[in-house]
C-alpha cells in the first residue's frame, strides 16, 4: 500500500476552519481505491494569520486569513481517527528562518513539508506571475532557487523538500542539464547530510509541464546517495489523490530508487517499490 505524503484539502467548499471530517473520508475514499493507506494531510502554511510576514509580496500577505488554532482544532479531532499524518507545507523564505521556526513551534506536527514557491516576490507558480520568467535570467532563477533550496535543508525545519525543481513548471526557465547537473549534486548533498528527505510528485503531469517532480537527472543522484524519497500527489481535491503513483514508482525504479519512505503518525515507514 502507497502512502501518499503530500495532501491538501483546501480546494473543496471549505475553510480550514470548517472542514468536516466527510470531506476528509472522501480523500480517504479515493485513497482506497488506489491503494493509498495513508495520507500526509497538510495546509500551506501561508493561509494562516500567525504567518504574515514570513512570505514576501501582497500575493501571500492577502491569503493569511485564518488563525491557526482554528486548523489545529480540526486536526486534533481526526489525527487519531484516521489513516493519516498532519503536517504542514511551509514555504522557506531566507531572511525569515527564525520566524518561520517559531510559527512552527505552535503545534505537534507530525511532519513539515519545506517548499520554495518564491524567489523574492516572485511566485514560480503563480499563473499571475508567469511572465517574470520571460523577464529573468533563466540560470539565475535556477541558481537562486537551489540556493534556496539547500539553505531549506540546512535549516533544519523539513522533513522533505517538495517539487524540488519547481520553476519548470511552465517550461518558461529551460537551462542545458549541464548548467543543472552541478546544482543537483550540491542539493544532494545536503539532503544526504542532514537526512531530509526528496519529493517525488505527480503533481508534475497535472501542470503545464506535464512531468513529474523532479528531473530523472535529480532522482538518479538521488538515488547514488541513498537518499529518503516520499511519493506525493500534492493533491488539492478527493480525485487527485495517489494519481499517477505507477507512473512514479516506474520512474523511480528506472533511476535506481528501490523504496519510498513514508513521515507517519506512527514514524518512519519504509515501502519497497520492488
Amino acid at each position: 500500500m502507497w502512502f501518499d505524503q503530500h495532501v491538501h484539502m483546501e480546494h473543496g467548499p471549505y475553510s480550514p476552519l470548517e472542514y468536516p471530517e466527510s470531506w476528509l473520508e472522501q480523500f480517504l475514499a479515493v485513497a482506497t481505491s488506489r491503494h493509498v493507506g495513508g495520507l500526509g494531510i497538510v495546509e500551506h502554511g501561508y493561509r494562516f494569520l500567525e504567518s504574515a510576514g514570513l512570505l514576501p509580496g501582497e500575493w501571500s500577505q492577502k491569503r493569511c486569513l485564518y488563525p491557526l488554532k482554528g486548523y489545529t482544532a480540526f486536526l486534533d479531532q481526526v489525527r487519531h481517527k484516521y489513516p493519516i499524518a498532519v503536517g504542514l507545507e511551509m514555504d522557506y523564505v531566507p531572511e525569515q528562518e527564525d520566524g518561520i521556526r517559531d510559527y512552527l513551534r505552535q503545534y505537534s506536527w507530525d511532519f513539515v513539508l519545506g517548499s520554495i514557491h518564491f524567489i523574492d516576490d516572485f511566485g514560480l507558480d503563480v499563473s499571475d506571475m508567469k511572465d517574470q520568467y520571460l523577464m529573468r535570467d533563466s540560470e539565475e532563477i535556477w541558481a537562486k532557487y537551489y540556493q534556496y533550496s539547500i539553505k531549506a535543508v540546512t535549516s533544519g525545519l523539513f522533513h522533505a523538500i517538495t517539487h524540488p525543481d519547481l520553476p519548470k513548471i511552465y517550461g518558461l526557465a529551460e537551462v542545458p542539464s549541464d548548467v543543472l547537473r552541478p546544482w543537483y549534486r550540491l542539493f544532494v548533498e545536503a539532503l544526504a547530510d542532514h537526512q531530509v528527505a526528496l519529493e517525488i510528485n505527480t503533481a508534475g503531469l497535472r501542470r503545464p509541464i506535464k512531468e513529474i517532480y523532479p528531473d530523472p537527472l535529480l532522482l538518479q543522484e538521488a538515488a547514488k546517495a541513498h537518499l529518503r524519497v516520499t511519493l506525493a500527489s500534492d493533491a488539492h481535491e478527493p480525485e487527485n489523490v495517489g494519481l499517477y503513483f505507477d507512473e512514479a514508482k516506474i520512474l523511480a525504479r528506472e533511476c535506481g530508487i528501490w523504496a519510498i519512505t513514508a513521515f507517519t503518525a506512527d514514524g518512519i515507514r519504509t515501502i519497497s517499490l520492488s
